[in-house]
């Protein structure tokens, strides 16, 4: 009886995964809802590219490391709000969402078990006549279980 009331338990306890993308929940912090704990150690991932791009340029970055199935990515201003326009480079693993603004935000699109990822590049518009420092926040989701919330970020100065 014990062993059946244990193996129903392990049942009930569900963990959400968004294989489609991140919810518009998780535009305010960056948390997936899958109802794990957080990872607070060093991340295994990097954004890399320019430190520096002209307000009136793109920017293209790559988000990497090891295997990963979904992310969320957001640029933020000195005052923590959320700047410029996502513009999709890889259209069979991104997508944007729409969170403070127009296409603000990058998630993943199709994350499945079979296919992780290990990179994934984008490209990023600075709002209009913006000069300052934007800091890249990503939140990675290396399995239902295990990810990272905004401790993958990247500083870049718009001049």
């Amino acid at each position: 009886m014990f062993r059946f009331l244990a193996i129903a338990a392990c049942l009930a306890i569900s963990v959400h995964a968004y294989s489609e993308g991140g919810p518009k929940a998780a535009c305010r912090d960056l948390t997936p809802q899958h109802g794990a704990k957080l990872q607070t150690e060093k991340p295994p991932y990097s954004i890399s590219g320019p430190a520096h791009v002209r307000s009136d340029q793109k920017l293209t970055l790559t988000l990497g490391g090891e295997e990963f199935l979904g992310f969320m990515i957001q640029a933020r201003d000195g005052q923590n709000r959320i700047v410029g326009e996502f513009k999709v480079v890889d259209a069979v693993h991104s997508q944007t969402l729409d969170c403070a603004g127009k296409q603000d935000t990058l998630t993943h699109l199709k994350a499945t078990k079979g296919s992780p990822l290990t990179g994934i590049t984008f490209d990023w518009i600075p709002p209009a006549g913006y000069k300052g420092n934007v800091k890249f926040m990503a939140t990675v989701v290396q399995t239902g279980f295990v990810y990272w919330v905004g401790r993958v970020t990247k500083d870049v100065d718009v001049e």
